[in-house]
């Protein structure tokens, strides 16, 4: 196994934290407390530089609250951290992953999606329709299985015992259990809740699929499942036996459980899509990512059409449509365009709505935004001149 050495080098070097706050302000540059963050952009870098090497950083309690999440309207607890002056906890956090991304995605298995740059839905669902489509002969049945609270299951301990096999620098990995340390969040009612790797935290999402990586590998390698797919917590494996199907599931569940994880009742072997001879369909669609696959086409989501039929109505009779309005709508059009509901989405929505208008409003926005934040990155420097 190979093992890392003097990271809080790269850490904290200028041109890694200039370029994580860079990522981390993206989209913030309109707060207050943002924008002051920039202004003292270098006083604050040496400042992290002693807090960090003289260990003096504490875990932080935050506030914590329940949010109604995507498609399905799950509800997340959300632990929001700090981006302040005296609290810079994103930029820390930002800083965290731009020296550890390296290390995170060595040795990740190809087709683990989600919250990895290039690895989003539409990735998964290409891969997981060409093998449909090129490997009929091995797409008989279906496991489908979901990990139950997948983040706030993940058992901390264990994590940090991973990150300290390979990495061998103590201030970095005090820099990582800080982070680690900090999950605890106080809910409106006063209550103090802790979360495995709290929904919220820009490391999370890299942690939660480093930690699954030797699973990923244990079921491609060792269980020799044809077609794997793991959209975060999110699991999808095809095959031609259903007993073996449910062999591998039985495996699955032993060696989530031996990490702290657990399945959730939902999860189930079916029999794939197919039609007769008689052009009969048979069996069911795969539900997954927000789309459903069948043997020969690709359909969204029933209640993600409908939402997006709806948004559109509403935005039809508005007067001027804002730029979060236009971002929903051209989001929908992401998903709809690689579908075989593409005829359906110009039908129910582009006749309520034009598109072109939404993408002239991003452009706009996304100019002005980006104008604002090199506005505001160069004056931090300069009055840093200055002074």
């Amino acid at each position: 196994m190979k093992t890392y050495s003097k990271l809080i080098d790269i850490a904290l070097s200028d041109e890694i934290m200039d370029l994580s706050l860079k990522s981390a302000v993206e989209r913030k540059t309109d707060r207050p407390e943002v924008q002051e963050v920039i202004k003292l952009k270098e006083q604050l870098k040496d400042i992290l530089r002693v807090k960090i090497l003289k260990k003096e950083l504490k875990p932080l309690i935050h506030k914590a609250h329940e949010i109604n999440d995507g498609f399905k309207q799950k509800k997340r607890l959300i632990i929001q951290p700090y981006f302040t002056k005296t609290k810079p906890e994103q930029w820390l956090q930002h800083i965290i992953i731009s020296t550890l991304k390296p290390i995170l995605m060595k040795g990740m298995y190809e087709f683990s999606c989600g919250s990895v740059p290039g690895r989003g839905i539409h990735y998964g669902k290409k891969y997981l329709e060409k093998f449909i489509r090129k490997h009929p002969k091995d797409v008989k049945y279906c496991l489908k299985i979901d990990i139950r609270h997948f983040y706030e299951s993940i058992d901390i301990e264990i994590l940090k015992e991973r990150f300290r096999k390979i990495i061998k620098d103590d201030v970095f990995l005090y820099l990582i259990f800080w982070v680690l340390d900090s999950n605890a969040g106080t809910m409106p009612d006063g209550n103090i809740v802790k979360s495995g790797l709290p929904i919220g935290f820009y490391t999370s999402q890299w942690f939660a699929n480093w930690f699954l990586q030797p699973f990923d590998h244990y079921v491609k390698e060792e269980l020799k499942a044809k077609c794997y797919v793991r959209y975060m917590d999110d699991i999808v494996i095809l095959g031609v036996n259903k007993r073996e199907l449910h062999k591998m599931f039985n495996l699955i569940c032993s060696y989530l459980g031996e990490i702290g994880l657990t399945i959730k009742d939902n999860w189930q072997v079916f029999l794939f899509d197919y039609t007769d001879k008689d052009g009969k369909r048979h069996g069911r669609p795969i539900d997954f990512m927000g789309f459903k696959f069948y043997r020969d086409k690709t359909t969204i989501r029933k209640s993600i059409f409908l939402r997006a039929c709806r948004l559109a109505r509403r935005l039809h009779k508005k007067l001027h449509i804002n730029w979060r309005d236009a971002s929903q709508i051209l989001s929908y059009f992401g998903w709809f365009k690689t579908t075989d509901t593409y005829k359906a989405f110009q039908k129910y929505i582009v006749s309520q709505i034009s598109l072109n208008s939404c993408k002239k409003v991003m452009s706009i926005h996304d100019k002005n935004l980006r104008r604002k934040n090199e506005h505001s990155l160069q004056n931090g420097t300069e009055q840093r001149k200055a002074a």
